[in-house]
């Protein structure tokens, strides 16, 4: 389901690079791939995880809202990190998570 620990793993590196990190597109990637685990749990639809969990689903989401960011963002690089990042821990976090590599 959606969670916080996405956003709560990002954190820290918001802190610690402010400004070149943006948790603001960070967020939004995070949101984007979890809404394919709502619409399965609504439509009670299992498995709930599938192709915006998978390597090209994460990649197209990410790299979706790369091309967004650099069209309405001041601060390029602090996007390309957060869609980046966003994509790709989230990618790694539920696939330890919620075992969806084996």
């Amino acid at each position: 389901m959606i969670t916080p620990i996405h956003i709560i793993a990002a954190v820290p590196v918001k802190i610690i690079f402010p400004k070149y990190f943006s948790l603001w597109w960070f967020t939004i990637v995070n949101i984007l791939i979890d809404i394919e685990v709502l619409y399965y749990v609504i439509k009670s639809d299992w498995p709930i995880h599938r192709f915006f969990h998978s390597l090209i689903g994460v990649s197209v989401i990410g790299f979706g809202c790369l091309i967004l960011s650099l069209l309405i963002t001041r601060n390029k690089i602090a996007a390309f990190y957060g869609c980046i990042i966003g994509a790709y821990s989230h990618y790694i976090i539920d696939g330890f998570s919620h075992n969806l590599w084996i």
